[in-house]
């Protein structure tokens, strides 16, 4: 933080600068009206004192203003269409009516928690008002960078911990039920590579037939389909790990062989009435429409409703089962995470610990009969 005292007639003045805007040009404020030049210098002492400790007003914008700024320069030409959704959502129905008339420059941590405490009374779930925390934090943090504010105030608010939730997987006799059930199903194809991969439903929907190499059994995700208030996005996966090879099961390598069949069939039979649009995507219908992560989801749903002596799991918790089959059948975690894409082997720890350590128990247990 700089200052500089000018003498403006009889009296002198503090410049101190505060920053830069939008537009790269210098922004200052002025304080004025001092006697003497002494007397002006320990006023700008305790001018910058007062700055650094957040106890200076340096603007007046208000958190609602300044969000609206931060979303337009900085999410929207960097986030994900699903992320942007999210991060508009919690501005607009939790960030701006509960703390949006607050000048930024008088936001407080005892204000923040206060809010977080709101939250709770709202019924909102600890790992809900963590994700709110990020959010903030990570905004407020932009205007400590753009020198609207010196500190931010989250870094003095403890968010609630991240609530644990128990993950609802299936079991082995569970899935040979779930597979007789699912055979002759729109999403067979789906459910068998989510439940043998661990793909998530937006790779499995944008998979092409280029992505399967048949002969080395492998398929490789290099994208997935979104669809974001009735737009389509095919993006990169989430992270450069979420791009990956997984090897294919047997079972697996049929579907998709008799899929790529009836594909060809139904292009040779509809002749110019197939949809050409999505040509080479292996998730399509007879006439080679998308079939969508959303309707995925909600079949795999619909039809598991009908059969309640399973498990009633989401389409996404076939990842999991997954991932846990991998864990007790002692895969390494290290390769879990690489067959998942997860950008961190401790996401996939802190995922499967408990499956982990009935691996472990179970390992212990076997050393004891041998060692009897």
């Amino acid at each position: 933080m700089r200052g500089h005292i000018r003498k403006r007639g009889s009296t002198y003045s503090i410049v101190v600068d505060i920053g830069r805007d939008e537009n790269g040009k210098r922004k200052q404020k002025w304080f004025s009206g001092y006697k003497t030049k002494k007397e002006a210098e320990k006023a700008l002492v305790e001018i910058i004192a007062k700055i650094e400790k957040n106890e200076l007003e340096l603007s007046n914008m208000t958190l609602s203003q300044f969000l609206d700024k931060w979303y337009e320069t900085h999410c929207e030409p960097k986030l994900a269409p699903k992320t942007l959704k999210s991060y508009k959502e919690l501005i607009e129905l939790y960030f701006k009516p509960y703390l949006g008339e607050i000048e930024i420059s008088k936001l407080k941590p005892v204000m923040i928690q206060n809010y977080y405490n709101k939250l709770k009374e709202l019924g909102l779930s600890n790992t809900t008002i963590n994700y709110h925390h990020r959010v903030l934090k990570s905004a407020l943090k932009k205007a400590v960078i753009w020198q609207l504010i010196p500190k931010n105030p989250c870094d003095h608010v403890e968010p609630p911990k991240k609530s644990k939730n128990e993950i609802t997987v299936w079991n082995v006799e569970d899935v040979k039920k779930a597979k007789e059930i699912f055979k002759d199903t729109p999403i067979y194809l789906h459910f068998m590579i989510a439940l043998y991969t661990g793909m998530r439903v937006g790779e499995i929907c944008g998979l092409r037939w280029k992505d399967i190499d048949f002969n080395k059994k492998t398929c490789t995700v290099r994208r997935q389909y979104q669809q974001v208030e009735g737009k389509e996005i095919v993006k990169e996966p989430k992270s450069e790990t979420s791009i990956r090879v997984i090897p294919l099961h047997s079972d697996v390598i049929e579907v998709l062989k008799e899929e790529k069949k009836k594909q060809a069939q139904n292009k040779l039979l509809l002749g110019d009435k197939y949809n050409r649009k999505y040509d080479g995507y292996i998730s399509v219908w007879e006439d080679g429409r998308m079939k969508t992560p959303e309707y995925v989801s909600k079949k795999f749903n619909k039809i598991l409703k009908k059969h309640p002596q399973l498990p009633q799991i989401r389409f996404h918790d076939l990842r999991h089962s997954c991932a846990s089959f991998l864990v007790q059948a002692g895969v390494p975690m290290k390769v879990v995470s690489e067959i998942l894409g997860h950008s961190q082997i401790g996401i996939t720890m802190d995922l499967y610990s408990h499956v982990l350590l009935d691996s472990k128990k179970e390992a212990i247990k076997k050393l004891e009969e041998l060692l009897q």
